[in-house]
């Protein structure tokens, strides 16, 4: 798992290497809006399908996802809750901060800005689904937690496509309602998968099986750690 995670990371790496030399060679800068320049003076399509396989193997979007259902079971709780509440974030950061580039140069055509959001949005409802019916069926707790975040990654992934689309016909309601909601749920899914995490971790010090058959009852054993895997559950199922 430690292995595969860093071959993964390592090829995003490159991916996103490749993208920031293309803008250095094109711009001269490494800076930022250099980006934004770039996207000014060139048809950007290419250049946000690099960042965007960069930072969607970090994020774990559907087909750049495999590293994240071995990593998370195998490391500790408290790694894994780290590893799904921030570093899967930094992809995301990553994919929002480029589409604000996007968006500020003129020669980026709606109609470009709109197809990429089409791609984004599929690819993130296929993700969302693909993540959310393996969940449903292992039976490792932290592993059904992995794909749960491959689910949440999908569903903030459908915020920011629909945002793009939005940018793209010009509706400015849908834009706002698409960027708010993938910004929101990136703040809701970091505290409350750190939260399921590390109760989780609890779980597993104390019963030392990860194996959610084998753990009835546990209120009564644990009653402050089900506390707060209950919260956790009550916020990732999206009640208030």
């Amino acid at each position: 798992a430690g292995l595969n995670y860093l071959v993964q990371m390592h090829i995003g790496v490159a991916f996103l290497s490749v993208a920031f030399l293309w803008v250095y060679f094109s711009e001269g800068s490494f800076d930022f809006k250099s980006i934004a320049s770039f996207f000014e003076h060139h048809n950007g399509g290419w250049l946000f399908l690099l960042f965007f396989i960069g930072f969607g193997i970090k994020a774990g979007f559907i087909p750049m996802h495999t590293w994240l259902p071995h990593a998370h079971p195998a490391a500790p709780s408290h790694i894994s809750g780290v590893m799904s509440g921030v570093i899967v974030k930094l992809g995301i950061y990553g994919i929002l901060r480029v589409t604000t580039f996007l968006f500020i140069s003129a020669s980026s055509g709606h109609t470009d800005i709109l197809m990429m959001g089409e791609v984004i949005l599929t690819l993130s409802v296929i993700t969302a689904f693909y993540g959310i019916l393996n969940a449903a069926v292992h039976r490792d707790f932290k592993r059904m937690l992995a794909f749960c975040t491959i689910e949440n990654i999908g569903i903030i992934g459908m915020g920011i496509g629909l945002g793009m689309i939005g940018k793209g016909n010009g509706n400015q309601y849908m834009m706002f309602i698409g960027f708010a909601g993938a910004l929101l749920h990136t703040l809701n899914h970091s505290l409350y998968k750190s939260l399921l995490f590390f109760a989780a971790g609890n779980v597993y010090q104390q019963t030392h099986t990860r194996d959610i058959e084998h753990l009835g009852g546990l209120i009564k054993k644990m009653p402050a750690t089900a506390f707060f895997f209950l919260a956790g559950s009550i916020a990732i199922i999206g009640l208030p």
